[in-house]
């Protein structure tokens, strides 16, 4: 099987597959190559926001801890071969194809969702390649998710937790915290994000209590932050210093969560340097999360997608000392297009809407019509135009431009050609 002929394969399967109500079909795949997750260490994430900072900030501070790292996320961003990578490296092409052929011959012709047979690559691939710990990320929910065929992890860590995929997870956010909070097993330790609601810390505490884990929240009150911006961060906690490149407030609150989870895996005997810690939060950068695409003129890239990353954009963008932005904004027709025209009305001075980056992309004049019923100024355009006009917008009036509103829009820009 070539690499061509391996994307092929799994672009026949949706993202979803038959729906689910257990995990045999993906506990039946993996038994079939070997069940190689159990010969595997893990730092299980779930949540709604966040899950991609921690997992960088993690996979950093294992690398440069020295141990010998996987990553597992979702979905991807450039390509398909980035959501699976050894000690920061994405997968090779050529083991994609060799892995998806073994892959292939297991799986028959099951309803899996491309997901399930992406997650066996990874977990055969990790064993191959003989990791030390892999940093895994669910993607949708916890409890029915792939991921959670797991054994017991290290240490499981529930960041922030709000509403979104409420089609699949329920209508509270009571309710998409118990999804989240499957990943919790007996005798686990966890670290949750100190911005979860008092309802979504109770759901946790329940589950972990249920069955017998152990739930551990950093104490913000302790943390003393001496910068917060776009450009990244500085603060204290528990007597050592951290910076981060990655801005705003929200960034702070998911690294006083990935530094409980290095406590618990510290008691589990892992050696994590305090150098080693320090250098991983301030080496990484995540695209499409705040990610800096120019600095003259300031050019923002988010992939947010729900009320949540929305608003922790409006607020870095407030913060930014910066009055006067232009928006480039695109969302996927299954997102609350109207929710977020009223938290990024804020901040915009004007959006200029678009589509044509994705199957399900909400039409650009319907997206206009969000930002219009908020009293902004809003344009349908074609991508390559509204990017070349906000430029010289933000040349021209020395303000900022933000590209925002979905991670397959930020996929777009950061593949088009230059």
């Amino acid at each position: 099987m070539t690499y061509e002929q391996a994307m092929a394969y799994l672009n026949g399967f949706s993202r979803s597959g038959a729906p689910v109500t257990d995990l045999h079909r993906i506990t039946g795949l993996l038994r079939k190559l070997g069940d190689p997750q159990n010969d595997l260490h893990f730092i299980h994430i779930a949540g709604t926001n966040g899950k991609g900072s921690c997992a960088e900030y993690l996979t950093n501070i294992c690398i440069d801890s020295g141990y010998r790292t996987g990553t597992f996320t979702s979905p991807y961003i450039r390509h398909y071969r980035d959501r699976i990578r050894l000690n920061g490296e994405d997968i090779p092409e050529e083991t994609v194809a060799a892995l998806c052929e073994m892959v292939q011959a297991a799986a028959g012709d099951a309803p899996y969702s491309q997901f399930e047979i992406t997650m066996a690559i990874a977990m055969l691939y990790f064993r191959q390649e003989k990791t030390d710990i892999v940093v895994l990320e669910t993607g949708i929910g916890g409890l029915l998710d792939a991921t959670n065929v797991i054994l017991p992890p290290e240490v499981c860590i529930i960041t922030s937790i709000s509403k979104d995929h409420m089609q699949l997870l329920g209508n509270t956010v009571e309710e998409i915290a118990a999804q989240k909070a499957g990943i919790i097993k007996e005798q686990c330790a966890v670290a949750a994000s100190p911005d979860n609601s008092n309802a979504v810390m109770q759901v946790l505490q329940q589950r972990a209590k249920t069955v017998g884990a152990s739930l551990h929240v950093p104490n913000r009150d302790a943390c003393v932050i001496s910068e917060c911006g776009l450009m990244g961060n500085r603060f204290c906690y528990q007597s050592e210093s951290y910076q981060t490149k990655l801005g705003g407030s929200k960034q702070i609150a998911n690294a006083l969560t990935v530094l409980q989870a290095v406590t618990l895996l510290r008691e589990k005997g892992y050696t994590f340097p305090e150098r080693a810690v320090q250098s991983g939060l301030w080496r990484t950068q995540l695209a499409a999360r705040m990610q800096v695409l120019s600095t003259e003129p300031l050019i923002i890239l988010d992939g947010c997608h729900n009320a949540d990353g929305v608003g922790a954009l409006v607020d870095a963008l407030s913060e930014s000392g910066i009055d006067n932005w232009i928006g480039i904004c695109g969302m996927t027709d299954s997102k609350d297009a109207d929710a977020a025209a009223f938290q990024l009305a804020l901040v915009l001075r004007k959006a200029l809407c678009v589509d044509g980056y994705a199957e399900n992309a909400l039409p650009k004049e319907q997206l206009c019509e969000c930002f219009v019923r908020q009293h902004t100024m809003a344009s349908p355009m074609e991508l390559e135009q509204a990017l070349s006009y906000a430029y010289k917008w933000a040349k021209g009036s020395h303000g900022g431009v933000v590209i925002c509103g979905s991670l397959y829009l930020a996929s777009y820009v950061l593949n088009r050609e230059v």
